[in-house]
């Protein structure tokens, strides 16, 4: 399976980012448009969270670091998917960019 790790560093601490991105991974429009059937659960103690569809699955979580945060995400997506792979990684790049500047 292709996977996708991103990676991001932000001021926020790590609960206010574990908070933006688990809100966006619920409500976004546009991610929904990738596969409008996944479903995603958070531990906010942990402050992790799994995201699982049909054409994908995917992990996250934050951990705290001098100055804020560290957001490590990795998506899993099938071999049939792997053309798509660096889509799918600009738009998760740029909706964590957006939420965590």
């Amino acid at each position: 399976m292709p996977s996708i790790k991103i990676e991001k560093q932000c001021k926020h601490s790590p609960a206010d980012t574990f908070k933006r991105i688990s809100d966006l991974l619920s409500n976004d429009k546009d991610l929904r448009k990738l596969d409008a059937s996944y479903k995603a659960e958070f531990n906010a103690q942990n402050m992790s969270g799994s995201a699982t569809g049909s054409m994908f699955k995917a992990n996250m979580n934050v951990k705290e670091q001098a100055g804020g945060s560290k957001v490590e995400m990795v998506v899993d997506l099938p071999f049939h998917l792997s053309l798509v792979k660096g889509m799918v990684e600009k738009t998760l790049a740029k909706k964590l960019d957006e939420i965590l500047a």
